[in-house]
């Protein structure tokens, strides 16, 4: 690994034959451009990059190469070359379509790794395989903590070792905007607080650029005034963002020494607790910030270490079930938290899953 002050720029070429070498070359960049100082979310975006181009590979081709520089001075960059000699791409246009798959999937593979990356070139020919280069421009500074607010896009590589978070939980993120949007409104709070920890997801009313900007404001401010008395945090948040767009909103506080949980929410959003037989909280109706804010009735519960709470909101489907989510409880927080958005997420809306599992 260069020294930070170093020029040259370092090449690993990686085969890839299956999912487990897409997972280990993914790890491998994510700690590599970590280990130059570069912010998580460029860590997280260029391991994603490699996972989906990887996975392409594995899907389509069965096998083929990657070749990972870094440059960690001068102009810092990291770039991933995917190469293979597969039946390639007939319709490179309709390729790069959002949401068109070939295999009946949501299509974000090679739409998403352009909009990730700031160069981005591919070509593909009829039985001679396809090339795919993507570079990612790494800012300076060191790297930011996964548990404050996430940006757009934000969530780990598959089977990525889960984050430690405030209290000791193991926190999972999943979202993306709506269809035909590069930013979301929707967003997510985990705070430490005395005593616990303050956990929640909100939804900005619309989606686009308006419904971004009051979404991140909402974040900080939840952040800055975290506090157990999460109703009246709730209603505090109202009176700051009253006669904006509105949200709908989901907190909850978890009570560190006795593990009991107080939950409020306003709107479309949901936590579920995967712990047999389940249970599901939905938000009461109305808008905050809007006229129609109710008055808040919390709902109390224990939970018991090793717990996972899933909070979603309206961009998960509003039929999924406790049910259909139990099963999962035993893998990696990252892992349903993708599994969540890629089975249950809307095109049409801002869809965000947040996974919490408490400490052992």
């Amino acid at each position: 690994m260069p020294a930070p002050g170093a020029s040259a720029v370092e090449r690993q070429r990686l085969h890839i034959g299956t999912e487990a070498d897409v997972y280990n070359a993914a790890m491998l960049v994510y700690t590599l451009v970590q280990q130059v100082g570069a912010r998580t979310l460029l860590a997280t975006e260029a391991a994603t990059v490699v996972s989906e181009l990887g996975m392409n590979i594995v899907k389509y081709a069965g096998r083929g190469n990657m070749t990972v520089s870094l440059q960690a001075a001068a102009r810092a960059y990291v770039e991933v070359l995917a190469e293979d000699r597969g039946p390639g791409i007939a319709d490179l246009d309709l390729a790069l379509t959002e949401h068109y798959s070939s295999r009946g999937t949501l299509g974000l593979g090679l739409p998403g790794v352009r909009r990730m990356s700031d160069e981005f070139d591919i070509s593909s020919r009829p039985d001679a395989g396809t090339r795919v280069r993507a570079r990612r421009w790494l800012e300076d500074g060191p790297a930011d903590a996964l548990v404050r607010p996430a940006p757009d896009r934000a969530q780990l590589p598959p089977g990525a070792p889960p984050v430690a978070a405030p209290g000791g939980w193991q926190l999972g993120q999943a979202r993306r905007p709506c269809y035909g949007e590069t930013v979301s409104g929707d967003g997510c709070v985990l705070q430490a607080v005395p005593h616990g920890t303050v956990a929640g997801v909100l939804d900005v009313l619309g989606h686009g650029a308006e419904a971004h900007r009051l979404a991140r404001h909402c974040e900080r401010w939840l952040a800055a005034n975290a506090r157990a008395d999460v109703v009246g945090l709730a209603e505090d948040l109202h009176a700051e963002v009253r006669g904006s767009l509105g949200l709908a909103l989901t907190l909850a506080f978890i009570d560190a020494q006795t593990l009991s949980m107080l939950v409020t929410g306003v709107g479309n959003t949901r936590l579920f607790c995967l712990r047999a037989p389940g249970l599901c909280i939905d938000a009461q109706p109305g808008i905050v910030g809007g006229s129609n804010m109710p008055r808040l009735r919390p709902a109390r519960l224990q939970i018991a270490p090793q717990d996972t709470l899933v909070l979603t909101t309206d961009g998960i489907n509003e039929r999924l079930t406790v049910h259909e989510l139990l099963p999962l409880r035993h893998h990696g927080v990252q892992h349903i938290a993708q599994h969540v958005l890629r089975e249950h997420g809307k095109d049409h809306d801002d869809a965000t899953c947040m996974v919490l599992r408490c400490p052992a």
